[in-house]
């Protein structure tokens, strides 16, 4: 779906300069002496593990809708598969966070990608509306704790962000985005609408929704000329999400 769209050589020849001429060199080095029992032994830094708590793919593909449990005139995509991290959690990026000061401007550039980063599984699929519009769902489980805190850095926009303006082809800051943020009522633990109304390129429009440690987000853009309607589906398939 189009919602994707937002879209060694070198280091081989310097290390053939910097060894001409080492053998020699090496041979005038005096040798390293051997780490006594009272030296400390470098150790490299533990490795991220996952969380065991954290709800596998396997099972969180089980949440999402089938053909029998979509809405009438609504669809499982036969292009956008079922896809999930499998039966094990995804171990914790090691990498610091790009969410630290997530705003208005971060979802602009990247969605809500930057906001619901830190999750340890996934199960996502493809449905189409009655008019054939593709919609995107996706399941993500957090460690205990995670996910409403992930779920606040969206829920802090709400009635915050407004009207920016994002380049165009020559660079020129002349492209309208509105970005809203408001509650959805209805859904799970708490919900929240995300709308990124592009005036010259192709907008979004999600809900997301947290039960407990688990995010449901469901999400369409406005390529065929408007937007399926996320919220009525996102409360139909709610219940399922446990």
């Amino acid at each position: 779906m189009s919602t994707t769209r937002f879209s060694a050589f070198v280091g081989v020849v310097c290390a053939a300069v910097l060894c001409v001429g080492c053998g020699s060199q090496a041979e005038e080095q005096p040798k390293a002496a051997a780490p006594t029992a009272d030296s400390p032994s470098p150790s490299a830094p533990a490795a991220p593990t996952a969380d065991p708590h954290v709800v596998p793919g396997s099972v969180l593909k089980t949440y999402l809708p089938t053909n029998r449990t979509l809405p009438e005139g609504w669809k499982v995509s036969t292009v956008f598969e079922e896809h999930d991290s499998g039966p094990k959690p995804v171990p914790p990026s090691a990498d610091p966070s790009p969410t630290v000061n997530f705003g208005c401007d971060q979802l602009v550039r990247s969605g809500t990608e930057a906001a619901l980063g830190g999750w340890g599984s996934y199960a996502n699929l493809g449905v189409t509306d009655p008019s054939a519009h593709e919609v995107g769902i996706m399941v993500r489980a957090y460690s205990t704790g995670q996910a409403s805190e992930v779920f606040g850095r969206l829920r802090s926009l709400e009635g915050v962000c407004g009207t920016t303006y994002e380049p165009n082809s020559a660079g020129l800051l002349n492209n309208p985005v509105t970005i809203t943020v408001s509650a959805v009522d209805g859904v799970g633990d708490e919900g929240v609408r995300v709308t990124i109304d592009r005036k010259a390129y192709v907008g979004l429009d999600l809900v997301v929704m947290r039960v407990g440690d688990r995010l449901l987000s469901v999400t369409s853009d406005n390529d065929g000329g408007k937007f399926a309607d996320v919220t009525a589906l996102t409360k139909a398939i709610a219940p399922r999400v446990k």
